[in-house]
């Protein structure tokens, strides 16, 4: 079953200036504790600079994924680590730590609005 973040209350707060519609989404999936029935991203991941929780701290993401895979965006490199995360393993993180079903649990407006969040970190 996917999950739907309620449009209407997003579009509220985003008319309230400053973040974007997708960025409040972003960043309240990225909150979310539980997320499609299994731990959700801020359960694993710190936003926090050289916080480390089980994987790797995700500040200044959106600047290392513009570096880290040549001829690929950030966009492309972040997508590619929610919907299949083993291909994209930090160095010092075991792969198939995180769930290799967000692809199918998570819509593709929802996979949108994480990398939108995720890149302005």
């Amino acid at each position: 079953m996917r999950r739907m973040i309620p449009i209407v209350a997003l579009m509220a707060v985003a008319s309230c200036g400053g973040d974007t519609e997708a960025d409040v989404a972003g960043e309240e999936l990225f909150a979310s504790a539980v997320l499609g029935g299994q731990a959700g991203c801020v359960t694993c991941h710190s936003p926090e600079p050289d916080r480390v929780v089980v994987g790797p701290s995700l500040a200044g993401l959106g600047e290392r994924a513009r570096r880290r895979v040549p001829g690929q965006s950030a966009r492309e490199y972040l997508r590619t680590s929610i919907v299949m995360p083993d291909s994209h393993v930090v160095e010092g993180f075991d792969p198939g730590r995180m769930p290799s079903n967000w692809g199918s649990v998570l819509t593709d407006a929802e996979i949108d609005a994480l990398v939108d969040y995720l890149e302005n970190l």
